[in-house]
């Protein structure tokens, strides 16, 4: 982790591409099969030194005051433009926040908002705004959600200073803008002007620190509204003098670098498990995305360990150093566009890992459902990181009894959408992914993109002795391993037939009277869902009493088919010239409410 959480290292930069060098080179070196540079050409956002907040006399412009080689404080793919207007405070920037202002009668059209980070993604923030009539946004850390007003603040204590600012993008198109869709060739097409204008953000939206957030606040109680309760002891404006604000970035094409390892399997050469972490960091990033890189890194050199003693897994390994992570998942994208027939027809299962371990208070496993039963038995095979527990299967379950207060008859497992690099292999090809974490009990961790994200806050605060790393690495490991050498795939099409069956129960108990309202009939999906339960235990049943052996090989690849196609089997049929996402059964992603009826695409 020291080696490479030391110096910055952004995506474009130097230092990131000297990591990817490295990387390559202890692949090599652990006798991997092949390691090649898996390059695109991706346009990045950098920052400039022309952004600017002007009030009064006053002006903010954001600081580097951590060495040239740290980018000063931005956020990617911000609209590039100059506004002016009255700043309005909008909490955390929901559309739960926004409509309680339309109530209190806040005229919001042509406003700046002040909004604090948290609750929900930074880009969902600046287009919930600019839907409202918002011209631009300033985005902040609250001293009360992660600073001051939680503890002692680093180096005294693991909190954010008032000094610290996160970065982030703020784009909501994943990938490569300007190649969407396909992938980012160098000297291919890319896009520019209106057509790259029409997926990019609306507004111009810069962060800053809670130091010179106070200020904006002040200004804001000018407007005398007080705030609805939780929403902290500030104004909502809107304030009486107008506020600039000023975003100008310097949006260029650029090197995009990803690591590939591959082991390749004896039985099953043509089905892959993969296992991928992001290299880039905002800054050094050592929590983000160090902790993950670190612990795949030491996966693979055990691996690697086995390969020069003669072993082979039966399935072939596919380790991937990911690039441009941080400025929207963009060396995972390309890849999944690239090379996308292949994956659909060979791909067994994607690991995760990205900002691995982090104060951990509780296990933050994210997976497909047909993942869960592996998960549990990898979990009960693996020991507890803290005494007293014997595995880490109740370990887990120990951790969320106390942090929520309620009981938990099976460690937790939350389901997986998008956020990392496994958002291209879930939601563009529908291959079953697992990310695995450990994260403290009240959300993302203080230092979260800051420049405070270094070797010394993990050591003093993440994980003091570094044993969630270790068992963490052998928890993936555990998993990795039984999805790349089982005969039949550890893959559970009952688990996944179970949550589907939840789910639509839910949305019709939750939403009775809005589909009432609608005329939405369902009863289809009910049933649909009621008889893949039926149909997933018949055939785990047959499963269970079919004897295979290795001799059986036109049987096991008929069987593993079915249990690794069952993402793609419903999956979402994308239009993407209507911008729509339509289910087939069970989706990811959420689905606009006017089409619940309208479409009725099912494979049983």
């Amino acid at each position: 982790m020291i080696y490479f959480a030391t110096e910055p290292h952004p995506a474009g930069g130097a230092r990131n591409l000297e990591l990817g060098a490295e990387i390559k080179r202890r692949w090599e070196s652990y006798g991997f099969d092949e390691v090649i540079e898996n390059d695109y050409e991706v346009l990045l956002s950098l920052p400039t030194e022309e952004s600017y907040i002007k009030y009064g006399d006053n002006t903010y412009q954001p600081k580097n005051n951590e060495g040239s080689n740290v980018i000063p404080p931005y956020n990617a793919f911000s609209k590039n433009a100059k506004v002016t207007g009255p700043l309005i405070y909008v909490n955390y920037g929901r559309v739960e926040d926004l409509a309680e202002l339309v109530a209190l009668g806040v005229n919001m059209t042509g406003a700046i908002a002040l909004c604090r980070y948290g609750k929900i993604f930074r880009g969902s923030k600046a287009q919930n705004s600019f839907e409202e009539g918002m011209i631009g946004m300033i985005l902040y850390s609250d001293p009360a959600d992660s600073g001051t007003g939680k503890g002692s603040v680093y180096p005294d204590g693991q909190w954010l200073p008032d000094t610290g600012v996160q970065r982030g993008n703020v784009k909501s198109v994943k990938g490569d803008l300007s190649t969407h869709l396909y992938p980012s060739y160098k000297g291919g097409y890319h896009a520019s002007g209106e057509e790259l204008a029409a997926i990019s953000p609306k507004i111009p939206v810069i962060p800053i620190p809670f130091n010179d957030a106070k200020p904006l606040h002040v200004l804001v109680q000018a407007g005398a509204i007080p705030t609805p309760a939780n929403w902290g002891n500030y104004s909502l404006g809107p304030s009486t003098e107008s506020v600039e604000l000023n975003v100008k970035t310097n949006d260029t094409l650029s090197l995009c670098r990803n690591i590939i390892g591959v082991i390749e399997g004896s039985v099953e050469p043509d089905r892959w498990v993969l296992i991928g972490v992001h290299r880039d960091a905002w800054i050094r990033g050592a929590s983000d995305p160090v902790s993950g890189m670190s612990t795949v890194l030491e996966i693979s050199r055990s691996l690697g360990e086995q390969v020069k003693s003669g072993w082979r897994p039966r399935r072939t390994i596919i380790f991937a150093s990911w690039d441009a992570e941080e400025p929207g998942i963009m060396g995972s994208f390309e890849f999944v566009e690239d090379h996308m027939t292949a994956l659909k027809q060979n791909a067994v299962a994607y690991l995760n890992m990205d900002t691995a371990v982090n104060n951990p208070d509780l296990m933050h496993m994210k997976a497909t459902p047909n993942m869960a039963s592996l998960l549990y038995d990898a979990a009960s095979k693996t020991a507890s990181p803290k005494p007293g527990f014997g595995s880490l299967y109740a370990f887990a379950i120990s951790a969320e009894m106390e942090h929520n207060n309620k009981e938990y008859t099976k460690m937790p497992i939350k389901l997986i959408g998008s956020g990392s690099d496994y958002t291209a292999f879930l939601n563009e090809v529908g291959i079953s992914c697992i990310d695995f974490a450990y994260k403290p009990s009240y959300g993302t961790y203080p230092v979260y993109h800051t420049q405070f994200d270094t070797y010394e806050w993990v050591n003093e605060n993440g994980d003091p002795e570094f044993i969630y790393h270790r068992q963490l690495g052998e928890y993936a490991t555990r998993v990795l391993m039984s999805l790349a050498n089982d005969m039949l795939l550890p893959m559970s099409v009952v688990d996944y037939a179970e949550k589907i069956k939840e789910l639509t129960d839910d949305l019709i108990l939750t939403n009775a009277d809005t589909l009432a309202e609608l005329d939405i009939g369902i009863s289809g999906l009910y049933k649909l869902a009621h008889d893949f339960v039926e149909s997933a235990k018949q055939f785990t049943e047959t499963l269970q009493n079919t004897t295979l052996t290795e001799d059986d090989a036109l049987k096991v690849r008929e069987l593993n088919d079915k249990l690794m196609y069952i993402d793609r089997q419903l999956y979402i049929i994308q239009d993407y010239q209507a911008d729509h996402h339509f289910g087939i059964l069970f989706s990811h992603q959420v689905l606009p409410t006017h089409m619940l009826g309208q479409h009725s695409w099912y494979r049983g």
